[in-house]
């Protein structure tokens, strides 16, 4: 057998298993028959294929397929694969179900006994079909009747606790200062909320000038943060020789280290106020490093030199007959030519 042959045995049973695992991951009985039923609902509250059907809790098939009634296209016919060894009787009934708070759609299949001989349905036979609620689902019809009256019970019986209360000496009158009361509540909500949408208002309108201010703020202490780190070292310096000082035999010592921190500071601020003043020297313009930072034309001055002192080295290298006249045994020195492209007459490339 050829390769050829053996890649395409492999590719069609890769294919096969494919088909038939996705039918059986959607709940499709893949190696066996199942019986068919046919059942008509009106709405069928988003049921969809492979939905499952239960009996009593306990899986039995699928849902196979869902189409609408060519005859009439309002009824929805919901086509359900049931196992074979499951029987159900002819008046079985469809349920269409939720699975659970937030889950999907089920099928449960409900009948009171079971069934034997004819009274069995058959493959391909129609069954009836109903809707239930969440409620009803979970606790069946009959008992969610009986919570329904024994809730409309207990409202009559508040109902006529509060007639009651309502009809005795003050009962109108507290009914109506509770209302009163209830009124007057909503009525300060209101006004807190008004007030609280004020300040939020008046907060967000400073708000921008508030975080600019704090940026300021940032960028100073990023900028003076070795300053700062040396205050801090000077000063917890100046704590330790504090610490080591004993108060209890002089105070002499205590007043010459007041003195030397008073003086420690004043010398730091002076620092402080030195380096902001050649800061602003700086930035104004003023003194060499200014004129350096800030005069475009002592710049374009240097640029220029330098672009002389390129050539004149330039030329000195291509011509050095021109700057330096040596004669060899009296030989007579040739005269200068210039060269046809003299570097000194090259203009250099404007900007």
């Amino acid at each position: 057998m050829s390769n050829e042959v053996k890649i395409g045995i492999l590719a069609t049973a890769a294919i096969l298993i494919s088909i038939f695992g996705y039918k059986f991951l959607k709940g499709h009985n893949v190696f066996g028959r199942a019986n068919e039923f046919y059942v008509e609902y009106k709405v069928i509250d988003q049921l969809t294929k492979s939905s499952p059907v239960f009996i009593s809790g306990f899986q039995v098939g699928v849902v196979r397929n869902i189409y609408i009634k060519p005859e009439d296209q309002q009824t929805i016919v919901v086509v359900l694969n049931i196992n074979t060894d499951i029987t159900i009787p002819k008046n079985t009934i469809a349920a269409i179900r939720p699975s659970g708070i937030v889950g999907g759609k089920i099928i449960e299949l409900l009948f009171d006994k079971p069934c034997n001989g004819d009274d069995c349905a058959q493959s391909g036979d129609h069954i009836k079909g109903v809707n239930q609620g969440y409620l009803d689902a979970m606790v069946g019809k009959e008992q969610l009747n009986s919570y329904l009256t024994a809730l409309k019970e207990g409202l009559v019986g508040i109902y006529d606790t509060l007639a009651a209360k309502s009809e005795g000496p003050d009962g109108k009158n507290q009914i109506q200062k509770t209302l009163k009361d209830i009124n007057l509540i909503i009525q300060n909500l209101k006004v807190s909320t008004t007030n609280i949408k004020v300040i939020t208002d008046a907060t967000a309108a400073s708000f921008p000038s508030i975080m600019g201010s704090l940026d300021a703020v940032t960028k100073n202490l990023k900028t003076n943060n070795d300053k700062i780190t040396a205050i801090l070292n000077n000063t917890a310096q100046i704590t330790s020789n504090f610490q080591k000082v004993d108060i209890g035999k002089t105070n002499e010592g205590v007043q010459q280290t007041l003195k030397n921190l008073d003086n420690t500071l004043s010398s730091t601020q002076k620092a402080v106020d030195d380096l902001k003043k050649i800061t602003t020297e700086i930035n104004n313009g003023n003194g060499t490093m200014g004129k350096l930072i800030k005069d475009n034309q002592l710049y374009d001055n240097l640029n220029h030199t330098s672009k002389n002192l390129d050539l004149l080295l330039q030329d000195f290298r291509l011509n050095p007959k021109r700057y330096v006249n040596v004669s060899v045994f009296g030989k007579k020195q040739k005269d200068y030519s210039l060269p046809e492209k003299d570097p000194a007459f090259i203009e250099s490339p404007k900007k």
